[in-house]
């Protein structure tokens, strides 16, 4: 079969991979990149142990056994024709998805709901900051924030990019225009959680959490050292949390996209949730969707067609 490995951009022909007990062997149709498929091809971001170093983290497909269209969530291999996944981590497509749409689905769910759902408690009456409500996590971030029924305040960059985050149902506000001041007039008492993807700028936003507030660290874009008040966060009750997700044991995993599958699946077949596709390029134009990833600032999942090209 094709595949694309982290390292090269170029394709070559792997075996088939060969399903273990539980493993649902998927023929893939697209697949999604994340910016962490970027951070393994520098070397910075290595697979778990045992997992395959081809690129990917989330598909959609469908079954070899069934036929049934589904899309999952990946330790890797996604830029490939075929990819084995514990079955716990495969989600049936919705009738009203598409395949393309779909593949922009579980790894940014997965993520979203793990931090928003489980770390930050996020729920009725609380008020969330979303960093990066334009990109392919937060389109969806902010929509299930949105339904858990915070009140979401979102960043993006430039007055288009806040106007197509406001219309996923979050208030936006210019991160290169004054974020802490926009944000204290949005939230005089503070916000409640913040899911931040910078990093170095934990210790700017911490002023920003009501008493008992909650940030979780979900990336490191911006650097992965903070200089942070910790004397605020004791008169305060705050808590920092770093997480992962690809790393995590397949139970812990499988446990996550149930939870997700559960709640989101039946809005994004009504449309109460969409996935946003930035733009779509074939298997063999991984570098150019790379770069556009890269340069371009997409508003939402850029995804890689694998099934068009296949043989």
């Amino acid at each position: 079969m094709r595949a694309i490995t982290d390292e090269s951009l170029d394709i070559r022909e792997v075996p088939v991979p060969s399903p273990l007990k539980g493993d649902v062997l998927i023929r893939v149709d697209f697949a999604g990149i994340n910016r962490a498929d970027l951070s393994q091809v520098a070397g910075s971001y290595p697979p778990p142990p045992g997992a395959s170093n081809i690129l990917g983290l989330e598909v959609s497909g469908h079954r070899v056994d069934t036929g049934e269209r589904v899309m999952a969530l990946l330790s890797s291999g996604g830029y490939a024709d075929y990819v084995a996944v514990p079955g716990g981590q495969v989600m049936p497509v919705p009738d009203t998805i598409d395949q393309a749409h779909a593949a922009a689905i579980p790894e940014s769910l997965a993520t979203a709901w793990s931090n928003l759902a489980d770390v930050l408690r996020v729920g009725d009456g609380t008020t969330v900051l979303i960093q990066g409500g334009s990109g392919s996590l937060g389109t969806i971030a902010v929509q299930l924030a949105r339904e858990l029924g915070a009140t979401v305040i979102a960043t993006a960059g430039g007055r288009k990019r806040c106007r197509a985050i406001e219309g996923l149902g979050a208030t936006a506000v210019d991160h290169d225009d004054g974020l802490v001041e926009q944000v204290r007039e949005l939230a005089p008492d503070g916000v409640d959680a913040i899911l931040n993807i910078m990093g170095a700028d934990v210790g700017e936003l911490l002023p920003l959490l009501a008493v008992d507030g909650r940030i979780a660290v979900i990336a490191l874009q911006g650097g992965a050292v903070s200089d942070v008040n910790l004397g605020r966060m004791m008169v305060k009750r705050l808590s920092i949390h770093g997480t992962t997700l690809r790393g995590r044991p397949t139970q812990q995993k499988e446990s996550i996209v149930r939870a997700a599958a559960d709640f989101a699946l039946p809005r994004f077949a009504d449309g109460r949730m969409t996935a946003h596709v930035a733009e779509s390029f074939p298997l063999e134009k991984v570098a150019a969707a790379f770069a556009y990833v890269k340069q371009s600032k997409p508003f939402g999942k850029v995804i890689l067609d694998v099934g068009t090209g296949r043989g």
